[in-house]
């Protein structure tokens, strides 16, 4: 996969939202290094909606059933039940797509980032154009992403 017009991000969990804590921005996409330390909402981003997936059961249901969940476009998911479909399906799958859900015309992907415990501490992605990122990539880049996430796992851990 070219990476050369991504991003990739790296989120954790701070008081019911997801934090962008790292950024990597790819020459062209420099202003993407202004979301360093932006909050954003578990139920649009793939970074978001990754975390809310993988985090234990007991506090997704907490974030579930106390959050007002909000639209960044027409394609967020902010309807509960939508919303639960979609993370059993992510759980199943491994990875999560933002579609044009945070912002029109890009899509992110990104997998959770486990302790060697196996708690999730983290989610990482990559961020484009739906031109940079294209859907007949996606399996194939969130296989490359797991790897990276593993990376992680032992070189922190």
């Amino acid at each position: 996969v070219d990476a050369r017009h991504l991003t990739a991000f790296l989120g954790m969990r701070y008081n019911g939202a997801l934090v962008i804590s790292q950024v990597f921005a790819s020459a062209d996409r420099l202003s993407d290094f202004a979301l360093l330390g932006e909050q954003q909402s578990l139920n649009a981003s793939a970074l978001g909606k990754c975390l809310l997936a993988f985090i234990d059961e007991p506090t997704r249901n907490t974030i579930l059933q106390t959050t007002k969940w909000h639209a960044a476009t027409k394609n967020s998911l902010t309807d509960r039940q939508d919303l639960l479909y979609s993370l059993a399906a992510i759980r199943n799958q491994g990875y999560t797509l933002d579609d044009e859900e945070v912002q029109l015309n890009m899509r992110c992907l990104a997998v959770p980032v486990y302790s060697q415990n196996g708690q999730l501490v983290a989610t990482i992605g990559v961020a484009g154009s739906d031109a940079a990122l294209k859907r007949r990539q996606i399996r194939l880049l969130a296989h490359e992403l797991d790897g990276v996430s593993q990376q992680l796992t032992h070189l922190i851990f």
